[in-house]
């Protein structure tokens, strides 16, 4: 047992240590938003900002551009949508670098992904694994049972086995009821 949490703990050190911390080149400390609209640089008066959106949307892009060189205060926006980047220069005693970032994440409509709560890569990875086995569980049935109502039953199953076996008195029966009530008590797909 002790092994095994030891295991838990140099892999759980190691990964937080594999988070990339890259404060060098964000000298003006602004927020980064993986994904989003991350800071690659930034310098009194200039920024580098990797944002995906503007390949996926460079008519987005271009607006945003235009609008940005409108303000009087940005001097010039360089749009990379082969990398992902945008460089904006812009006059630093005029206004600041946070807001010069958010006027250009709101310009690209990106107010409603920093809203959303962050999901990571494994969390993703597991949820598109469990419903390929529920639409597998689905097609195997003809539609009669999915995942959860197949791992409900045999919670249920396992429960009232130990039930009779060992009796009540054990929390293992009584867990494995729990389990089952909590996947059959949610009503659905998708809710959490």
């Amino acid at each position: 047992m002790k092994k095994s949490w030891l295991l838990v703990l140099v892999l759980g050190g190691t990964a937080v240590s594999a988070i990339k911390q890259d404060r060098g080149h964000n000298l003006m400390s602004l927020p980064s938003f993986h994904g989003i609209a991350e800071v690659r640089s930034s310098l009194p008066g200039r920024m580098r900002l990797y944002m995906p959106s503007i390949a996926q949307k460079p008519q987005q892009a271009i607006q945003m551009k235009e609008k940005l060189e409108g303000t009087g205060v940005v001097c010039g926006v360089e749009l990379n949508p082969r990398t992902m980047t945008v460089l904006i220069r812009y006059d630093e005693s005029k206004v600041e670098a946070a807001v010069v970032e958010g006027a250009a994440m709101k310009l690209m409509g990106l107010d409603d992904a920093l809203q959303r709560a962050p999901v990571s890569r494994m969390e993703a990875g597991m949820k598109a694994l469990l419903e390929s086995v529920n639409r597998g569980v689905l097609e195997a049935t003809d539609g009669l049972a999915d995942a959860r109502m197949l791992a409900g039953c045999a919670l249920t199953l396992a429960g009232v086995k130990s039930l009779v076996t060992c009796g009540a008195a054990l929390p293992g029966a009584m867990t494995l009821l729990w389990w089952a009530s909590g996947l059959f008590g949610r009503g659905g797909h998708g809710q959490d």
